[in-house]
């Protein structure tokens, strides 16, 4: 809570810092999010994806280039159920998570749409830092907290280098999307937002095999056998040979959103730019912008 915290104020600080110039554009998204790991196989499907909202700022550091901050709250699921491969329908796992993120990205437009262009798609990298908890409902119908017990044998003595996963990471962003002039100072547009985490447990899912239940009966939590092997609720007697994940794959989590973008037109601290960008200082912002050439 308290990292949570810091970054919220962190936050707040870079619009009380920001909002005094004409650079600044605020903004807000929705749309949906998914995740790519090892519950699911081929193409996501429309039934695995969940809501996503997204509020953020920028601040232009030139014509085409800009820094972004924004804060994200979403969710990521799966479940063997949707599998078309046998094998995976067997192994019976499913999870769900929320994710809150905190990103930072430099963002790059294409076209300079000073007087020119009423569109432009755009590209953007920056690392963030987010949290997530993969959650399943048991077969007695409970909601449980899948890392609390160490389905893959975390902390028992047989498996010494298996450690609990942090639930609070950093990842690598990238993206891009396209925005369209609807007034001077309000724009509209979608965006893909692909997220590269350096974690295989988003699902709570890694090795590829199960840990014996006798294990968990003699070294850990006796619970803990429900949750790991999930076979026998498909009638499917335990055995090693059933696959369970993939390690050497990290899993990914992504969002495609509308995006409404407002820019602060009024603000006028600093050096002043073109509309929607521009760096030289004879480049002011017209009252009334020019007819933009037909492509």
């Amino acid at each position: 809570m308290k990292l949570k915290f810091k970054l919220l104020i962190g936050f707040i600080a870079f619009f009380t810092v920001s909002t005094y110039a004409q650079r600044v554009k605020v903004s807000a998204a929705v749309g949906a999010s998914g995740y790519y790991g090892d519950l699911i196989q081929g193409t996501p499907l429309l039934k695995q994806l969940s809501p996503a909202v997204t509020i953020g700022g920028s601040y232009d550091l030139m014509e085409k280039l800009r820094v972004r901050a924004s804060f994200s709250g979403l969710s990521i699921k799966a479940d063997d159920k949707d599998n078309s491969d046998i094998k995976f329908k067997n192994r019976n796992l499913n999870f769900k998570s929320f994710v809150w993120e905190f990103n930072v990205a430099a963002e790059y437009d294409f076209l300079n749409n000073f007087d020119e262009y009423s569109f432009t798609p755009y590209i953007f990298f920056g690392p963030s830092i987010f949290g997530f908890n993969p959650t399943t409902v048991d077969r007695f119908g409970n909601k449980v907290k899948l890392r609390d017990y160490n389905t893959e044998g975390q902390g028992l003595a047989a498996y010494p280098d298996r450690k609990p996963y942090k639930r609070t990471q950093f990842n690598l962003g990238f993206g891009g999307g396209i925005r369209v002039d609807l007034t001077e100072s309000l724009q509209l547009g979608t965006e893909l937002f692909i997220r590269k985490t350096f974690t295989d447990y988003l699902d709570d899912v890694s090795m590829n095999s199960y840990v014996d239940p006798a294990l968990f009966i003699s070294q850990g939590d006796p619970y803990s056998q429900y949750l790991s092997f999930r076979g026998d609720e498909v009638g499917k007697s335990f055995s090693k040979t059933i696959p369970r994940g993939n390690p050497k794959n990290k899993d990914i989590y992504y969002s495609f959103q509308i995006k409404l973008t407002y820019k602060l037109l009024n603000l006028d601290w600093g050096q002043p730019l073109g509309y929607y960008g521009g760096g030289s200082p004879g480049r002011v912002r017209n009252s009334m912008r020019n007819p933009r050439r037909v492509l």
